[in-house]
């Protein structure tokens, strides 16, 4: 295809034609990888198991992650135990839990919510944090996706 041009012209064209198709071919090579070593959680748990000795007055909260989506568990003043999706309805960043506010913090863009996961007027989350079911049996806890029914009160 070079072989009209000098030696050096020519390695520097080639040079450049290869540079240009692997910067072409890398991304579709990269996505492949990633298909093909996906270890997902195909079958995985829809639940997470934590015990309640985890959350102590020193440390009331905990992260854990259920089918890949993050969850905060919370022990509160009163000794109950609640949790809440952790990802800001904002920006989709992961909220922590505050006790001296008290409620959820994203540092994101100082999103706030309430003890109830509720978003607090005037600050930027658009909606609530969704509580989620957890269920306790003596000092094991069962956190699931499921979300907790709203009480009429």
């Amino acid at each position: 295809m070079f072989d009209h041009l000098p030696t050096k012209r020519r390695n520097i064209l080639r040079a450049l034609v290869a540079g240009a198709l692997t910067a072409f071919v890398a991304p579709f090579a990269y996505a492949i990888g990633k298909f093909l070593s996906f270890q997902g959680t195909i079958g995985g748990s829809n639940t997470a198991k934590l015990s309640a000795a985890d959350l102590t007055p020193d440390s009331p909260s905990k992260l854990v992650e259920i089918e890949g989506e993050p969850v905060i568990v919370v022990r509160e003043a009163d000794n109950s135990i609640r949790a809440f999706t952790a990802t800001c309805t904002h920006l989709g960043c992961i909220v922590s839990y505050r006790p001296q506010m008290p409620g959820f913090y994203c540092k994101c863009h100082g999103g706030k919510y309430d003890v109830n996961g509720i978003n607090v007027p005037g600050t930027r989350p658009p909606s609530p944090l969704t509580e989620l079911v957890v269920n306790e049996q003596a000092d094991d806890l069962t956190v699931s996706l499921t979300p907790k029914a709203k009480s009429l009160s």
